[in-house]
């Protein structure tokens, strides 16, 4: 009988290995802020994405590790410099149909270095106040199991825990002379872990019924104005239903309460609060070999904002076109929006010695028109633009956008990777 080792060495010999690389050039023009905090600038940008990876596949498990660098340039930046801003990023994604009802997933990814204003988007998405430049670690893994109990019925856990902290000069606080008051560092201290309990089952050939309870913990030190750190508990169970219109039109709905606690308590949201979703999804027929895929929603949670160690209700809005014009050409339209409803309260900084309230931006909204082109299985182009824009909750006597970027951007994409098709069932 085989021992572990070698059950495993056999299952690796049973699939394939394969190495690929990967560099994308892109360019923009356009304005941004230089600072979260700072006016909006017209300049230009470049990003180089070179990548190594990794990737096995088989009949019933597939992996991929990849390397990656985000070489950023700008001009003009905070720093008055040419020097580019260098992130490095290694990501892991894995599957296996351990059995014919068992199966398992799990994804990881490191960040560690320097990523400017325009750039954080990728470690804090969806996130209205952002630091500036700053040097980080970024630690996120994330692990699900499914089991199928019947044709009908599948029972699920999903787990999740990310670690973020400042490096270097950028996780020192400062204290200012003459006020008094502390400076919290530039890029959160953040541990969080969630645990998410589902369950789904079939009804008809149309209509699914889910169950799911998630519950996530999180401790956020040296943030704003609360040195001493801030730990957030959050329980938000939600029952879902899913409804296929049509061969085209599928409908979801959820409703559910969430629960926060919060240590220190906090006074700017209520600790209960109901969360829901509506969304709809849709392919809309297509004419002379065109396909257009069209999806929308609206969704009510219970946000943590790791930046400004809080937690409160929030509303977002999503809206996305995707049309394929032919095996070469694709266009898609992407737009969102996201707000709080009740504003937290004003930090206090200090500006040239005096103590001064900034209401803290709470309110996203953002757009893109991406127009991709296949030139060859090796190489892809895409341009288009992409705005975004930032202001306190949409609650406050103060609200109004301030953080406006607004890019034209034109990248090339070369690539070993061929189309090839999964061997996964």
């Amino acid at each position: 009988m085989l021992g572990p080792p070698a059950a495993v060495l056999l299952a690796c010999l049973a699939g394939q290995f394969d190495v690929n690389g990967q560099v994308t050039v892109e360019t923009r023009v356009g304005e941004a802020p230089l600072t979260a905090d700072g006016e909006v600038r017209k300049g230009v940008a470049a990003v180089l994405l070179p990548d190594l990876q990794l990737s096995y596949l088989s009949r019933s498990s597939d992996a991929r590790l990849d390397y990656s660098a985000r070489i950023f340039w700008r001009e003009p930046n905070e720093l008055g410099s040419l020097k580019p801003v260098i992130l490095h990023v290694v990501n892991f994604v894995g599957s296996s149909q351990v059995t014919g009802r068992l199966q398992l997933a799990g994804n990881a990814n490191m960040s560690v270095g320097e990523a400017d204003y325009t750039g954080l988007t990728a470690v804090l998405p969806g996130q209205a106040a952002l630091p500036s430049v700053v040097d980080f670690l970024s630690v996120t893994a994330g692990g699900s199991v499914v089991e199928s109990l019947s044709r009908t019925e599948k029972l699920g856990f999903n787990a999740s825990f990310i670690n973020r902290r400042p490096l270097g000069a950028t996780a020192n606080t400062t204290t200012d002379a003459m006020t008094g008051t502390t400076t919290a560092p530039l890029f959160p201290h953040q541990t969080t872990v969630v645990g998410e309990p589902n369950f789904r089952l079939t009804l008809s050939r149309r209509d699914d019924l889910t169950i799911n309870g998630p519950v996530s913990y999180g401790v956020f030190s040296e943030t704003m104005d609360v040195p001493g750190g801030i730990k957030i508990l959050i329980a938000s169970p939600q029952v879902g239903w899913q409804r296929r219109l049509t061969r085209r039109y599928t409908l979801r709905l959820a409703a559910g309460m969430a629960y926060a606690r919060v240590r220190p308590a906090l006074d700017t949201a209520s600790p209960v609060a109901p969360v829901g979703e509506v969304a709809v999804d849709m392919q809309v027929a297509g004419h002379g070999g065109m396909t257009t895929r069209a999806g929308g929603g609206v969704r009510l949670d219970y946000f943590v904002d790791p930046v400004l160690g809080t937690a409160g209700p929030r509303a977002s809005l999503t809206l996305g076109v995707t049309s394929i014009l032919n095996p070469n050409w694709l266009v898609g339209v992407e737009a969102s929006y996201a707000t709080v409803f009740v504003g937290n309260a004003p930090v206090t900084v200090p500006v040239m010695g005096v103590a001064t309230p900034v209401q803290v931006d709470e309110t996203l909204v953002a757009a893109a028109i991406p127009v991709r082109w296949r030139a060859s299985d090796n190489v892809l182009a895409e341009f288009g633009f992409r705005w975004a824009d930032r202001g306190p909750s949409a609650s406050v006597s103060a609200f109004g956008f301030h953080q406006r970027q607004l890019w034209l951007y034109c990248s090339l994409t070369a690539t070993t990777r061929r189309p090839t098709s999964r061997m996964v069932k």
